[in-house]
């Protein structure tokens, strides 16, 4: 009975904690798939850095508009996240730096000032970072070449 118990819950107490970031078209409510993403872990000059680990991963959204990664041990207090979108068309607050227990426990959803959930209940779970973004409207896009230039 001991080794079912400590099978069963030996993933929670010493596994990799597995962080999931996803990008979602918020007027459509789907993926955007292919988006490149970079996380950097930003450990505190007093923290305790793991032996080997990546400072700065380099992701990309699958078809279901996500990215994962471990964690490594011990996990940094923060990390950053930011998706780089390949088309220039797009409202989205594309950076997130969290603490790592809130990012956790809670999870997160990062939407830029354009970017309304409207009617739409946006729900994120712990060890989730969510991403909203929406494409430029039409006229957004005819006009969008007289501002920049």
């Amino acid at each position: 009975m001991t080794w079912i118990v400590a099978l069963g819950f030996g993933p929670l107490a010493f596994g990799q904690v597995t962080i999931k970031i996803r990008l979602i078209n918020v007027g459509s409510g789907h993926p955007v798939q292919k988006q490149p993403i970079t996380v950097a872990m930003l450990y505190e000059k007093n923290e305790k850095t793991p032996p080997k680990y990546e400072s700065t991963l380099h992701l990309e959204t699958d078809m279901n508009g996500e990215a994962q990664f471990g964690l490594p041990e011990p996990a940094p207090a923060h990390l950053s996240a930011q998706v780089h979108l390949t088309s220039e068309n797009w409202h989205c607050g594309c950076m997130a730096l969290v603490t790592t227990e809130d990012l956790i426990q809670k999870g997160i959803a990062v939407s830029g000032p354009n970017v309304r959930a409207s009617d739409k209940p946006i729900k994120t779970e712990p060890n989730e970072i969510l991403f909203l973004a929406r494409p430029f409207s039409f006229f957004e896009r005819l006009i969008a070449p007289l501002l920049r230039g």
